[in-house]
């Protein structure tokens, strides 16, 4: 395939975006989660934003994680990465932020 065959795409417009999101959630599609400007899922940005909060997060080998409190005594628990997620989601929804990972059953209380 050449460029001359690809048709342009067409972006919608803001007020498009928004009445597509009104006509989602009315139809009952569900919810629309949102996140701060500049929130990221990037492994610093959570390190960092978990610090604030008291928690230190590292990644141990190639598919290991740590997720604890700052100055936690003993042997850390290695997570694996949907574990290490679930506890990050844990303590974004108790610091008020929305959780990665938003399912109907866990974490309702951080649905809009």
């Amino acid at each position: 395939m050449s460029f001359s065959q690809i048709q342009s795409v067409r972006v919608p417009s803001r007020s498009e975006l928004i009445d597509m999101v009104a006509a989602f959630t009315a139809k009952g599609g569900g919810e629309v989660r949102e996140f701060k400007r500049g929130f990221t899922s990037d492994w610093s940005y959570l390190q960092d934003l978990l610090k604030g909060f008291g928690y230190e997060v590292k990644a141990v080998r190639a598919s290991s994680y740590i997720v604890r409190k700052i100055g936690e005594k003993g042997r850390p628990r290695l997570l694996g990465r949907t574990e290490a997620i679930r506890t990050i989601d844990k303590v974004l929804v108790a610091n008020g932020l929305q959780p990665f990972m938003a399912t109907r059953q866990e974490f309702s209380e951080a649905r809009p």
